[in-house]
């Protein structure tokens, strides 16, 4: 089993989170979302989940990077033999890879399209 460690950041932005959840879902619905995703962190030290973010998106950043999607938000983590290390969250509408690697994922269509 890997120790899970969350940043600082991530933490802040976890307890925004639970507060946003209750504020719209109820404190019992929103305890509870808020909990699961609580429980998709808590199973990286258990098991090997995640997408690979230098396979999937061809970008240069450390072999042991990963990416974990839970109930709309997006976790960067790094994972070793004996610890995980939750780097960043995103919102599922954040443009993370942009943010991390400066790397453009949208097309020049796309872009046009919204007068972005």
């Amino acid at each position: 089993m890997r120790q899970v460690i969350i940043e600082t950041e991530v933490q802040n932005q976890l307890a925004d989170l639970k507060k946003y959840l209750n504020r719209i879902q109820g404190d019992t619905k929103g305890n509870n979302t808020f909990r699961e995703i609580l429980s998709s962190i808590d199973n990286l030290a258990h098991f090997d989940i995640g997408s690979n973010i230098k396979e999937r998106f061809n970008v240069d950043c450390p072999d042991n990077w990963y990416l974990l999607y839970s109930h709309k938000n997006y976790f960067v983590f790094s994972r070793s033999d004996s610890m995980v290390t939750v780097l960043k969250m995103y919102d599922n509408r954040q443009d993370f890879i942009y943010d991390l690697f400066g790397v453009e994922m949208r097309s020049q269509e796309s872009i046009d399209y919204w007068g972005e």
